[in-house]
Parts: C-alpha cells; structure tokens; sequence
C-alpha cells in the first residue's frame, strides 16, 4: 500500500526541489481479507508467546484478573494519544486543516503502521493528508519534517527529565541510567565528529542533511512566526507520551503492579525508540522486548507481571486500534481527504 507512496516521498526529499512534484501520491486501499490476516496474526503472537515463558506468575491469569477500572483508566489514555498526535500534527503546519480530518488520520495510522516498517508509514499518511488539503508537496514534507524533528528533541528531553526523577527517588541511585544516558550521547558525538572528518562520509551526510536545511529549516522559520500554534504542536508531542505512559501505568496497575510512573516513563521511551528504528510492521519484536526488559530491569516487576503489562498494553495500542484505524482510513478515502 505504502511502496509507491514512500519512494516518491524519499525522492522529493532528496531532490529537495518543490517544483518537480505535480500530482498527488497515491494510497491503495487494503481488502478487509488482508486487514483481519494480520490482526489476527498479531492477537495470536500476542496471546502465544507469553505461554512458552516458565513464570511462577501466569501472565494470562494476570490479565483475567485485571482491575476493569484501571484498564478502564488505560483504554481513556490510548484513546486521547490520537487526539494528543493530531494537536501535535496541526501545531506544525501553518495552514488551517479540518481538525476531524487529522484525527481521523491519527487514528488511521494506527492500522498503516501495521502494514508498514518502523513509523514511515505514519509520515507518508501524514502527507498525503496535507495533499489532499492542497497543500504542496514540498510544504507537506517540510511540515511532517518538522514535527518529526521537534518530536526527536523533546523524546530526548523527556527521556532525560524522567531518568533524572528515577534516579532521584528512593533507591534509584542502583539504576546507573542517567551515566548510561550521557555516555550513549557522547559516542553518538564522537561518531559524528569521526564521520564529519572522513571527506567522502561528510558529503554522503551534507546529502542526507540537504533536505533538511533547504525546506524543514525554513518551515520551522514560519512556524516562529506564529508562536500560538507551534506551541499547540510542542503541546500535542508531549502529550502524545503522557497518554501512552500513563496507558502503560495502568496496564501495570491494573494487573496489581504498583511501578513507579517515572520508570514507566523511561521504559516506554526508550521502547518507543527501539519500534521506530525497527523494520518490523509496528514495531513488532523491538516494542515488546524493550518494554518487557524494561519493566523488569527498571520498574523492578517480575516477569509474569512485566508479560501481562506489556500484552495488555500492546492490544491497547496496537491490535484494537486496527479495526478503529482501518474504517478511518476508509473513509477518509471515500470523501477525498486521502
């Protein structure tokens, strides 16, 4: 569904020239044969793999005796992150969009990200949205560029404020995760400078930042202009975490986990940063293992406990969302705005 429309999107950016882009890119509409294939791949991962752990805590029985209230307190949050995304999708782009639209295309990600790698499946809907709303290309790839860039920054300095709150409570002190943090920081420095000072590896990466110097840059120009909806934009990022953290707070709680909610913080964070590098379709894999290691090494949960917080909070946000996201698509597609 997505092929066509990622390799026109990655040319444009590395041509980086706005005029050579006419017509709109095309999504394909999936089968519903092809829609339930996959859930139903992905609920009988989700419900199997956690039978071939020998834990002393059954997580399955963990989940059949889950707290309705809290679970009822999770699916509220997972719910708000799509209203959550599409603040933080409008905040960056200056044009007036219809706010029903982009939530539905928040919630239609929910089902490409199934069908797709890593999060370009989200970049290529989100596009082709600002398409439809004719906007040029350029200028949608500009405006996704910068919501994907202030989104790297402020997943950095969340990440740092809640490792820095773990570390700072009671005990945390064993956790060693803020030197962990600024050593990882450190070598990604000393890897650039290396790269910068090696001459054919510094124009590969001047080619790789062209893009973003000739239309992100200049977007993120006009958006100070109008501090209003940049903040709206910074608001809707930030918010996006919160719901999903707290989303993963109750699934812990409701399964009579009591972590603390910085360390679920850190655990979804760097969670979050393993599914978007992966290659799998919604993070499959990267998610589940860094948030199951996570809960564990951080949150102290046992591994019982740590499987049923993690199924529960995976059929929350990536296996419910599939029929929800798919109608969506569906009809966004039929009016056009797609």
């Amino acid at each position: 569904m997505s092929g066509g429309l990622l390799e026109e999107i990655r040319a444009e950016v590395s041509r980086g020239r706005p005029e050579v882009v006419g017509r709109p890119v095309r999504l394909e509409r999936l089968r519903p044969r092809t829609l339930f294939a996959v859930a139903g791949g992905v609920v009988a991962g989700v419900l199997l793999i956690p039978q071939f752990f020998a834990v002393e805590d059954n997580p399955i029985a963990a989940l059949t005796d889950a707290d309705p209230w809290w679970m009822a307190l999770a699916v509220l949050a997972a719910g708000l992150s799509h209203v959550a995304a599409a603040m933080g999708f409008v905040g960056f782009v200056p044009e007036r969009l219809n706010f029903r639209n982009v939530v539905l295309a928040q919630l239609a990600g929910a089902f490409v990200k199934l069908v797709s790698p890593g999060g370009v499946g989200g970049i290529a809907l989100n596009t082709r949205l600002l398409q439809r709303a004719n906007i040029p290309t350029a200028q949608a790839l500009s405006s996704v560029g910068v919501g994907q860039l202030i989104g790297l920054v402020l997943h950095l300095l969340q990440l740092g404020a809640f490792v820095y709150l773990v570390d700072a409570q009671p005990g945390g002190s064993e956790l060693a995760a803020l030197p962990a943090v600024v050593g990882g920081l450190v070598v990604a420095a000393v890897l650039l400078v290396v790269v910068w000072s090696i001459p054919p590896a510094r124009r590969w990466l001047a080619a790789r930042l062209r893009p973003l110097t000739a239309e992100v840059l200049p977007r993120l120009l006009d958006l100070l202009r109008n501090p209003g909806r940049l903040a709206v934009g910074v608001a809707g990022q930030l918010a996006v975490s919160l719901c999903l953290i707290t989303c993963l707070y109750c699934c812990a709680l409701a399964i009579g986990r009591a972590p603390s909610f910085a360390a679920v913080a850190v655990v979804f964070l760097v969670g979050n940063a393993a599914g978007n590098a992966a290659p799998t379709p919604g993070g499959v894999g990267a998610v589940d293992g860094a948030l199951l290691l996570g809960l564990q090494q951080t949150a102290s949960m046992e591994e019982g406990g740590a499987l049923a917080a993690v199924a529960l909070f995976r059929l929350l946000t990536l296996i419910l969302p599939v029929l929800p996201g798919w109608a969506a698509m569906t009809w966004l597609q039929r009016r056009k705005a797609l």
